[in-house]
């Protein structure tokens, strides 16, 4: 008998085409795509469609930091983060989306941005290369339990 159990949605926002193949596969090598539907994106633009459709909207988002965006100041990493925070707030602060859970999943180990993502209501901060896979499988398994 088929699983009619709805499939969990989450959403990686990461402009790093081999880190979002990585993480896909994290959920599909250890057997969890049955019940994780991961969604990929490279933008906030993209990510920002999925968020506000009803249909395509993720229970979880896994979002990278630094992420090159079109225009001025685009490479700036204070330009980059400034723009994800913004991302988060917009969530946290729309009573309709506030319940996606929004976990920062970066490279960057720097203090007072983890600050200042905990005051946009991020709900973890995950740094890359310190979190093995089963540790995301783990993670993302108890929150979602």
């Amino acid at each position: 008998m088929e699983n009619l159990k709805k499939k969990i949605k989450i959403l990686l926002i990461d402009d790093d085409e081999m880190m979002r193949i990585y993480f896909r596969d994290i959920f599909w090598i250890h057997g969890k795509s049955n019940i994780y539907d991961v969604e990929m994106v490279s933008s906030f633009e993209k990510a920002n469609e999925l968020v506000k459709n009803i249909e395509t909207r993720p229970d979880t988002i896994f979002l990278d930091v630094l992420m090159s965006s079109k225009g001025a100041g685009c490479n700036a990493p204070a330009y980059q983060m400034a723009l994800s925070l913004a991302f988060i707030s917009g969530i946290k602060k729309n009573n309709e989306l506030s319940c996606i859970n929004i976990i920062i999943y970066s490279g960057q180990k720097d203090e007072i941005l983890k600050e200042e993502a905990v005051k946009v209501g991020v709900d973890a901060y995950l740094t890359k290369g310190e979190i093995m896979p089963k540790e995301i499988i783990s993670f993302t398994d108890k929150l979602h339990a």
